[in-house]
């Protein structure tokens, strides 16, 4: 099991539309290839939380590094991890659209806090709550 978590700016002219294609292939892809996780959005600022088989979610962090939707990327974790923290979230891979989803995903952290990474990804969510 593996996590990649970062952060990253999008570019400056990106329109709702693409943003609106990236959230569905996101989602349906990385279901599909059963990694489970968090996209979001908000003021400029992606944030994902990617977890599953690393040699999967290195491939595909490679093709994010190349995406041309964002720049700026900071990988904060990039690690071995015990589980998924995200195993029970939704049952999928979800993209999160509204300060309600985001306060849910604080919810549902909250219940998980004795998982490994969970701290340092409730505080990378901090500033997306407010």
């Amino acid at each position: 099991m593996h996590t990649i978590c970062y952060v990253s700016s999008a570019r400056p002219n990106i329109t709702q539309k693409e943003l609106t294609h990236l959230f569905n292939f996101t989602e349906n892809k990385n279901t599909s290839m059963n990694i489970t996780g968090i996209l979001l959005f908000e003021s400029g600022k992606f944030l994902q939380v990617l977890e599953g088989e690393e040699s999967l979610l290195k491939n595909l962090f490679e093709k994010i590094e190349t995406d041309s939707r964002h720049n700026n990327i900071f990988v904060i974790l990039n690690k071995k991890s015990k589980r998924k923290i995200f195993a029970n979230y939704a049952s999928r891979f979800s993209i999160v659209k509204s300060k309600e989803e985001l306060q849910s995903i604080e919810s549902y952290l909250d219940l998980i806090e004795d998982a490994p990474n969970v701290k340092y990804i409730k505080g990378i969510l901090e500033p997306f709550l407010l």
